[in-house]
């Protein structure tokens, strides 16, 4: 009589992982569940398909968004994936796999750049929780992605709603405008948990 094969355990999804994170430590996560597929799309919409485009995604997380980037690179184009949480980053992978995945905090992200051979990108994607930053960090984070940020380049970043009742919110979107020229609200992705639009920034006005 054979011997019943034992199964190997399964591995966690990267939702399941995430949501554990979440559980433990929602002021760094930011959110409670993954970036929609909707708003990773719609997100990943405002990455032109040029060759040898260089993305920076800021908080890649499980790759929910670096899933959506994928297929919006044109040839020769680089995609770095900076995450400070090495769980969350190793199911980037999957998502992913050409994205050049790299552990490491936002607010060192012009070393993290360098170790890649890049000194500035043509766009920055974000899902950082900003409001839930202290504002001389967020100032700072911002700062070096307005250093990164080619002249001619975009940074999006997503907003939870209803941002007008968070202080935190209120804040960041001062910051905004005071460090680019321009800053256009998205409509509301209301299939997203929490609803969530994106504020699409160009013109940086601070420049190494």
């Amino acid at each position: 009589m054979s011997t019943p094969r034992r199964q190997a355990p399964s591995r966690p999804t990267g939702r399941a992982i995430f949501l554990r994170r979440a559980l433990t430590d929602q002021a760094t996560i930011g959110a409670i569940a993954p970036t929609s597929t909707t708003l990773a799309t719609r997100q990943a919409a405002l990455i032109p398909a040029t060759a040898g485009l260089r993305v920076l995604e800021l908080g890649a997380g499980t790759g929910a968004i670096s899933a959506a980037i994928r297929p919006r690179l044109g040839p020769r184009a680089v995609h770095v994936a900076l995450e400070r949480d090495p769980t969350l980053l190793a199911a980037v992978a999957g998502a992913a796999p050409q994205a050049l995945r790299v552990v490491g905090d936002a607010a060192e992200l012009t070393a993290h750049l360098a170790g890649a051979g890049l000194d500035e990108v043509d766009v920055i994607v974000s899902s950082l929780p900003w409001s839930n930053f202290d504002p001389d960090f967020a100032r700072r984070v911002l700062s070096k992605v307005c250093s990164a940020l080619a002249p001619s380049g975009v940074f999006t970043t997503i907003a939870y709603r209803p941002s007008r009742l968070n202080p935190g919110s209120r804040r960041f979107r001062r910051l905004l405008d005071a460090s680019f020229t321009e800053v256009v609200p998205t409509a509301t992705t209301w299939a997203s948990l929490p609803p969530a639009r994106l504020l699409i920034c160009r013109g940086p006005r601070v420049r190494r």
